[in-house]
């Protein structure tokens, strides 16, 4: 995500904050390296001390597939009834005794998406898709899915196969429907993923004839300080596919378990690299394991996750000083020197991180950062830090509030090179900001993120409850109202959508939902059910969609929803009016008027924030109309949701003198002896720190670290 460089001081949830639109592109204000996360300690439990940071003797993983990953050791291995021969892998084994990779790089997969399967679990972001459903990034195709394994299969985990980059997570954008796409499918996916936050995108297509669209997109990439790796092709010929003939990406050959080129391999000029890719052991579609014998694929897969285990061992680099260490570590084999088969010759991962250039410090994450956290209680957070050139004299965690006061503390060591601290209590509905830092022996100091404070990492603190979640998947008691004329056409219809488009190919009516992957569903104006585009869309009005009736238990929430809406014609009054009721339908506040507008985009309103609302029996209303007849109209709603905020106005002061002293101590403990929250009668609520309604732990912990202070 694109992470703010100043601290959020106003609410995340104004009227014209929009999120997930097809068109969004995400900001990167990086330096050179600028690419971590950090959470909360649980996760650290995950972590596997065989592979722990530093030099030790290479340990064989105890996966039981190990054996017949020859490309990562190769010890002669029987393949297709042929002997292998020793040492013609990417000498994985070596390179895990340097460095076993971490979280704190993302490499994208620009491919056919990327199935889930236990190897990867919990590593897998949000991706997107630039063709069909962009919600939809499950693969089902198998190439990004095989790809994902061998750089992310989590390793020495008794468990199927080793991945080469252990626990980096993986990016899913899917370029391909089924096995086919464009290129400037391609292109469009490179770009996303740059602007995504990718560290490393392995682009596993093939197009010939220099798609100027590719040339482009990895020329972003580039300026971005992204380092992408392209397969050179498998059609056994002297042309080497795009985007990896387009200098910088790394394009790479393949080679088998006699350290063969692969006779399926294409070779040429523009060739950087060359790395396994024949008899390969990858995850499948489905969870389970396959080998594949022309795994194309393959090569760039592995030159890829290298790229992350040089990232996140040096996170200092940049990108052209990654790609240039994997090309001078290189086995070279072939004539001496580049060539067109080999390249600089075979990846050799260890010798890239034994010639890496180590920084003082590494700070790696624990787990990715929360974007939202609890209010009124301390939230623990948590970082690696790993000695490089220098070893750790201390660590600290600077936290920054929303007046701008700053306080900086020391981390405590709990094990594993983890080192851990607490946000301090933040007010519910603000935000807090901070910053890590480490100290070498020798006097180096690294911050994370690199050029913090102005960067850094952000929070907001807010308590909420469901009230209402939909996704239209099933009936929960919409209504419909019709044109009062009588006219059918555009009534609003929960649907899988089917894709139509005005004059000029112009999207009309979405051909998917904005639900991930397996949501289908949605309402739309006239379900299209083949003939002219017009017989179906939206004629008079107004269409009606409206919502239950709920009531909102606290004094403020949040509603979201996605809307899409088209509206085609010369000075047309036509709109998407979306309103909201307090009184259960009798009198309407404009929330917002949408002209056109032919994308899925998320939505989010506060009720505080809509003028002239008051109430607590609230209806959302959806309200479309072609008026004159005289337009191509047709809107769609998906994903509508709504959420209580609890923020409650909790103090610790149940006597009221003004201070939290032992006498509210003692109301605490007879508060969290009685009965179900408001224990004992309202008066408990001053205790409630959290806002959830409820009275345990966290809220006695916030109390002790109140105490002695005065109340506001």
């Amino acid at each position: 995500m694109c992470r703010p460089v100043h601290l959020i001081t106003t609410p995340l949830f104004l009227p014209a904050t929009l999120t997930r639109t097809l068109a969004q592109r995400r900001c990167r204000t990086r330096p050179p390296r600028t690419v971590f996360a950090t959470g909360a300690i649980l996760a650290w439990a995950s972590y596997h001390a065989v592979f722990a940071i530093g030099s030790r003797a290479a340990a064989v993983p105890d996966d039981p597939l190990f054996a017949q990953q020859w490309y990562l050791t190769n010890t002669g291995q029987v393949i297709n009834g042929t002997a292998g021969t020793v040492g013609a892998d990417i000498n994985a084994q070596a390179a895990w005794a340097i460095h076993a990779g971490s979280s704190s790089v993302t490499v994208a997969i620009v491919s056919s998406g990327i199935d889930a399967h236990a190897e990867y679990a919990g590593r897998v972001l949000v991706g997107r898709a630039t063709t069909g459903d962009p919600f939809n990034t499950l693969d089902d195709c198998g190439v990004g899915t095989r790809a994902a394994g061998l750089i992310a299969a989590l390793a020495d985990n008794g468990v199927g196969m080793a991945g080469l980059a252990g626990e980096v997570r993986l990016l899913p954008v899917r370029v391909l429907d089924g096995c086919a796409g464009t290129a400037q499918n391609a292109a469009d996916g490179i770009r996303w993923a740059v602007d995504h936050d990718a560290d490393v995108i392995a682009v596993l297509v093939r197009f010939y004839g220099s798609p100027a669209v590719l040339a482009e997109a990895i020329d972003y990439a580039a300026a971005n300080d992204v380092l992408v790796v392209g397969p050179a092709g498998h059609d056994a010929s002297n042309e080497v596919a795009y985007p990896a003939a387009v200098e910088p990406c790394i394009a790479v050959t393949a080679t088998d378990h006699q350290d063969l080129l692969a006779g399926y391999s294409n070779y040429g000029p523009e060739v950087d690299l060359s790395a396994p890719g024949a008899s390969i052991l990858a995850t499948e579609v489905g969870g389970g394991y396959a080998t594949a014998d022309q795994a194309w694929w393959a090569p760039a897969a592995l030159v890829g996750g290298a790229a992350a285990l040089v990232r996140s061992y040096a996170p200092q680099l940049s990108a052209v000083e990654a790609r240039r260490i994997l090309l001078d570590s290189a086995d070279d084999r072939g004539p001496a020197g580049p060539d067109p088969q080999w390249g600089a010759g075979r990846l050799n991962v260890a010798r890239a991180l034994q010639t890496t250039p180590l920084p003082p410090l590494r700070i790696e994450p624990v787990e990715a950062w929360p974007e939202e956290i609890a209010a009124g209680v301390p939230i623990p957070v948590a970082v690696r830090v790993a000695a490089g050139a220098q070893q750790v004299a201390g660590a600290w965690l600077t936290v920054i509030d929303s007046a701008n006061n700053t306080v900086m503390q020391p981390l405590a060591p709990v094990g594993e090179s983890v080192y851990r601290g607490f946000l301090p209590a933040t007010p519910c509905d603000t935000a807090i900001a901070c910053y890590f830092s480490a100290d070498g022996h020798l006097g180096a100091t690294i911050r994370h993120p690199a050029n913090a404070p102005m960067e850094t990492f952000t929070a907001y603190a807010l308590n909420t409850s469901a009230v209402f979640d939909d996704d239209f998947e099933v009936d929960l008691g919409w209504d419909v109202v019709i044109d009062p004329t009588g006219e059918l056409p555009g009534a609003w219809t929960r649907v899988a959508p089917v894709a139509t488009f005005a004059a000029g190919n112009i999207p009309l009516q979405p051909g998917y939902d904005f639900s991930p992957q397996a949501g289908t569903k949605c309402f739309v104006t006239g379900q299209y059910l083949g003939g002219a585009v017009w017989t179906s869309d939206v004629d008079g009005g107004p269409m009606e969609l409206l919502s239950p009736v709920f009531t909102i238990p606290t004094a403020d929430a949040e509603v979201s929803y996605a809307r899409w809406f088209h509206s085609s014609g010369d000075g047309n009054a036509d709109f998407l009016t979306v309103s909201i009721s307090g009184d259960g339908g009798n009198t309407w506040a404009v929330v917002e008027t949408v002209a056109h507008e032919p994308t899925w985009v998320q939505r989010r309103f506060r009720l505080s924030q809509v003028p002239q609302f008051s109430g607590d029996s609230i209806r959302v209303r959806f309200s479309t109309a072609d008026v004159d007849d005289d337009s191509l109209t047709e809107a769609a709603i998906d994903e509508f949701h709504v959420r209580a905020i609890l923020c409650a106005s909790a103090t610790g002061d149940y006597n009221g003198n003004g201070l939290v002293d032992l006498g509210d101590f003692g109301q605490l403990a007879r508060c969290l002896s009685g009965p179900a929250m408001p224990p004992g009668g309202a008066g408990c609520a001053v205790f409630d720190f959290d806002g959830d309604n409820n009275l345990d732990l966290h809220d006695t912990a916030a109390l002790f670290q109140r105490f002695g202070q005065p109340t506001p």
